[in-house]
């Protein structure tokens, strides 16, 4: 079963990891247009509950199409995970699912900017009521805040090269559209194109929606509001996310603290356990029928 809106990745080893208690609370921090919602609340009873959130007014409206009354849904970044679920429960979840990156949907709408395969306003919001655009952030980025932000979070070894093109375009002939960006990046590294122009629309896209300091707030935010014997399922699709998430689980299983002990780290007591040793990855027929799965990582941790 799937969603017009987005293909929810791994959604059968999702939920199996997820849902533990049918009568349960359930949160999806990233509903997108309700993929993995409606796998979940197909596991659940009648008196079980989805909290459905998204910084995405479009995925809402689709969300509320296909979920039944079950699910209540907030219009929030997943930050603000744990103020903006007080209005629906006074009770910890049962489980809360993240599942990070960029929907299909959003992929494949032209007036998003999300991909250079449509000549599209270069904006690249993740909610496009607030917050700078991607062609905006490019007027009053110096030379070397863009070299750092390419090589940062596009981990591309010809970041300044690239800079240095797009730097130079823009002061004769602002960037506005997708196309125009993608043209200077080919120009600048033609050798390397096909993986220079997605690693650089990754980096803005993270620099404009603030995505990894989101998603360690994120981390935060969820484990605070998650029951004991609660699980959390985090879905990742670049190493920048991934490493993230491994450090979160690693300092909930393997805490340390040097403040009482400045020779050495000291081991605390965990607080949490892993329900999974390695990251789970998509299969083979699943990498068929959704190509753009091929990177996630799937890992789990419960509280103790």
């Amino acid at each position: 079963m799937t969603s017009k809106f987005h293909d929810p990745v791994l959604a059968t080893e999702t939920v199996e990891l997820l849902v533990t208690n049918p009568d349960g609370i359930y949160i999806d921090c990233t509903v997108g247009g309700g993929g993995h919602s409606r796998f979940i609340l197909e596991k659940l009873s009648q008196n079980g509950r989805l909290i459905g959130i998204d910084r995405d007014e479009e995925a809402l409206t689709e969300a509320r199409n296909v979920l039944d009354n079950r699910a209540q849904l907030l219009h929030s970044a997943f930050s603000n995970i744990a103020a903006a679920i007080n209005d629906f429960s006074s009770d910890p979840a049962d489980g809360i699912l993240m599942d990070l990156g960029v929907s299909s949907h959003q992929l494949d709408a032209e007036h998003r900017g999300f991909s250079y395969r449509f000549d599209s306003p270069l904006d690249l919001r993740m909610d496009a009521s607030k917050g700078t655009t991607a062609a905006d952030l490019l007027k009053r980025l110096s030379l070397e805040e863009l070299t750092d932000l390419i090589r940062t979070y596009g981990e591309d070894s010809q970041a300044r090269r690239i800079a240095k093109a797009i730097h130079a375009e823009q002061n004769s002939r602002p960037i506005t559209t997708t196309t125009h960006l993608a043209d200077i990046i080919r120009r600048s590294v033609p050798a390397t194109q096909h993986k220079s122009i997605p690693r650089v629309f990754q980096a803005l896209r993270i620099a404009v929606n603030a995505e990894m300091a989101e998603l360690e707030a994120g981390l935060i935010g969820a484990w605070s509001v998650l029951k004991p014997g609660g699980r959390l399922v985090v879905i990742s699709y670049h190493s920048l996310e991934d490493r993230r998430v491994k450090l979160f689980f690693s300092s909930k299983t393997s805490p340390t603290d040097s403040a009482i002990g400045p020779a050495a780290l000291i081991p605390l007591k965990p607080t949490g356990k892993r329900i999974t040793r390695k990251p789970i990855t998509p299969s083979d027929r699943e990498l068929k029928l959704n190509p753009r799965s091929r990177s996630a990582k799937l890992r789990v941790i419960e509280k103790l």
